[in-house]
């Protein structure tokens, strides 16, 4: 009998909604795009925290402002807004506020269910899709009338940056313990249950410097030794889930073009989904340099910096039954999988929140072909607000 009153309370709370068709939430968009208008950069997210903020008031939610800008020169803090629950139970949803450069001045174009820029910048649907859509389905399950469990929504800066953000927020103001990441590119029904990890590498090549003119054999050409180090190292996609790439090459000392270069400096990430392999290609990579360094007679030191740690959530998990359950409802089939890139959700799940992200339908972001499909957009907010009636 409880079983069966919780369905039927289940079915009230969507009998509005016509879910798996195509539909069109003019107030979703209307939303996005004036998110998207706004100029935000990593840092610099001031302005729209200001409207997000008077958003949520609006709602009901009340506000927690922390000093995260501050950790990484910036001006804004995260955004934790919170909305007492009417039932028992709580859910946590988490999206960032802040772009990758190239996202001044956008404007929003909407063509055959599709929304790009006009071409000259990012779209910034990564995040902001993600933004509105948490907004919409808490409205949607605000206006439906029906008890709701305790709310929690967390808007954090400087993802883009290097998830600074996650990193400074105190996860002991939530009392929720897990956390629905809606930050993911893909088509709706996708859900992240991995990521991988990020180490920088760096390898510091001291050689001997020569004049390059008059006695070029006598010194030990850094720079040279650098470039057989990445010429001759595995790079790029080394498994499935483990990559490397090193794209930064300099030196800080030697400017002059008639001195032989004796300083040199190799920098990189590599990411995995496993910590052993991290550690396992970091061996190999020192090796692999320290090598050709003393074959060549040159010296070279060596950095590691861990910018976050992989994650995995176990497809069984209760978190992702409540997403694959919503999905089916809706006639969306789901896809869990594993993503490529980081997100806040990798420094949650260090901290202890367990966290999986969400795709609202963004596709090729970073870029200025960044588009997104609208249907599965207005659908992501409709997915938030079955999962806050199944935490209900």
């Amino acid at each position: 009998q409880m079983v069966r009153c919780r369905r039927i309370v289940f079915e009230n709370f969507f009998s509005r909604m016509e879910s798996g068709k195509e539909m069109k939430n003019q107030r979703m968009l209307d939303e996005l795009t004036e998110l998207m208008r706004i100029d935000v950069s990593s840092g610099q997210e001031t302005e729209i925290a200001e409207h997000l903020v008077k958003k949520l008031e609006q709602m009901g939610f009340a506000i927690t402002r922390d000093e995260a800008g501050a950790t990484f020169g910036g001006v804004c803090g995260n955004i934790l807004a919170v909305r007492e629950g009417e039932r028992d139970g709580v859910v946590c949803f988490c999206s960032h506020m802040d772009r990758v450069p190239g996202g001044i001045g956008i404007k929003p174009v909407e063509e055959d269910g599709i929304l790009r820029s006009s071409g000259d910048t990012i779209l910034a649907a990564d995040d902001l899709s993600g933004v509105a859509a948490i907004l919409e389905g808490v409205r949607q399950a605000i206006e439906s009338g029906k008890a709701l469990p305790k709310l929690e929504i967390l808007f954090t800066v400087g993802e883009e940056a290097g998830l600074y953000g996650a990193k400074a927020f105190d996860v002991s103001l939530l009392t929720s313990k897990t956390m629905y990441v809606l930050d993911s590119p893909g088509r709706i029904g996708r859900i992240v249950n991995g990521a991988p990890g990020r180490s920088l590498l760096e390898a510091q090549v001291f050689g001997k410097a020569a004049h390059a003119g008059n006695e070029p054999e006598k010194g030990i050409d850094a720079a040279k030794i650098m470039a057989e180090m990445l010429a001759t190292m595995e790079t790029g996609r080394l498994d499935e889930n483990t990559t490397s790439n090193f794209s930064h090459l300099w030196s800080k000392t030697c400017e002059a073009m008639n001195v032989v270069c004796d300083h040199a400096i190799l920098r990189g990430e590599m990411r995995s989904r496993s910590g052993e392999k991290l550690d396992r290609y970091e061996a190999y990579f020192q090796s692999h340099c320290r090598e050709i360094a003393e074959k060549r007679g040159a010296r070279v030191e060596f950095k590691r910096e861990n910018t976050f740690l992989p994650f995995f959530i176990p497809e069984d998990s209760e978190m992702i039954q409540i997403v694959t359950e919503s999905l089916k409802e809706m006639g969306i089939e789901p896809q869990i999988n594993g993503g490529g890139g980081g997100m806040d959700g990798n420094i949650f799940n260090q901290k202890g929140i367990t966290c999986v992200g969400i795709a609202t339908g963004y596709f090729k972001n970073h870029s200025t072909e960044e588009y997104l499909h609208l249907d599965d957009f207005y659908h992501a907010g409709e997915l938030v607000a079955r999962i806050i009636g199944r935490i209900a």
